[in-house]
């Protein structure tokens, strides 16, 4: 397993994180020994970061992460996400939130607290969770709670998920008061962190990796496999949500952009998920890449991907020609 800088924080990180969200249902719905066997074969390959949050089965993952952890005696590197309904003292509401998380994880503190909730340039615009950068910068915000969080020392940096408006993200991108961002980068939509057209047809980030690894910010990369569109058992991926976590990104769609990706499969490049995870690892500016398991063999396939060449610049050629052409969308 190799490792890098979770941007100026100075805590070394695995290339490949754990993932311990709902999509791969391992630490919400699998059986106690089924999680115990899967985090202890994580902590054997290197991986040393997990990632869970409230979200996850209503606390369930926070719950069975940190009684793993717990009873395995082990010590490695945790963040977890809090998501705030619309609260009239939202500094309070973060604290209570971050509270509550701890207690699930068994812990006294934890390495990253994230903001779970999209961001957006007005609250709950059609959807219940969101929050405005002055929600998360303005005095008595959810920024005030973190860093309380941290003078009691119960946080140690701060993050947040790069969903929403690219327009808010970037506000607090350039506050300069975060340390990291879940960035949404994959090969179907690379927009966080490669060029795409003006009319691309799923969301543009923008390059908001750059602009993050710019300020410092570390990087964890999320839906490396689109959900399950960029795996060998696509139809058990995460078809199942009512709307996509990105706009333009809707499940249907990306099992017709996987096909045109197909091709890097091939040489040592044994799946479709070790061409996603190892596209992802190529971005230097990328943390880690957090990756949802299912079961032993998916962590394997993971792991397997770190240290490795990334794309060969003759795939990287065609797949930029994919991009600017939106996958066949726009006439060429």
């Amino acid at each position: 397993m190799q490792y890098r800088t979770l941007g100026k924080t100075g805590i070394k990180i695995s290339e490949i994180g754990f993932g311990c969200g709902n999509n791969a249902v391992l630490m919400v719905r699998a059986s106690y020994e089924e999680q115990v066997s899967a985090v202890r074969r994580a902590l054997d390959r290197g991986i040393n970061y997990f990632d869970t949050a409230f979200a996850y089965g209503m606390g369930k993952s926070e719950e069975n992460l940190g009684k793993i952890l717990s009873d395995l005696g082990a010590s490695p590197v945790v963040s977890t996400k809090i998501r705030l309904e619309p609260a009239a003292d939202l500094k309070a509401a973060t604290i209570a939130a971050v509270e509550a998380g701890l207690k699930r994880l068994q812990r006294k503190s934890v390495d990253l607290i994230q903001l779970h909730n999209r961001v957006t340039a007005e609250r709950n615009p059609g959807k219940r969770f969101s929050a405005t950068p002055t929600d998360v910068l303005g005095r008595g915000g959810i920024l005030d709670g973190f860093k309380q969080m941290r003078e009691q020392g119960k946080a140690r940096f701060f993050g947040f998920s790069g969903l929403g408006d690219p327009k808010a993200l970037r506000e607090l991108i350039d506050s300069g008061e975060f340390h990291s961002v879940q960035a949404y980068y994959n090969l179907l939509n690379p927009s966080a962190g490669q060029p795409v057209p003006a009319d691309f047809s799923a969301l543009d980030y923008e390059r908001l990796i750059d602009r993050a690894a710019g300020k410092g910010m570390g990087v964890a990369v999320i839906r490396v496999l689109a959900a399950g569109a960029l795996t060998s058992n696509p139809n058990a991926g995460g078809g199942s949500s009512p709307e996509p976590l990105s706009p333009g990104s809707d499940y249907a769609i990306d099992l017709e952009r996987a096909e045109e990706v197909k091709f890097l499969i091939g040489g040592n490049i044994e799946s479709l998920t070790q061409a996603a995870i190892r596209f992802a690892l190529m971005k230097s500016e990328v943390s880690t890449v957090l990756v949802g398991f299912s079961n032993i063999g998916h962590i394997d396939e993971a792991v397997a991907c770190s240290g490795f060449a990334g794309l060969s610049g003759e795939a990287m050629a065609r797949l930029r020609k994919l991009w600017a052409a939106d996958f066949g969308r726009i006439s060429a």
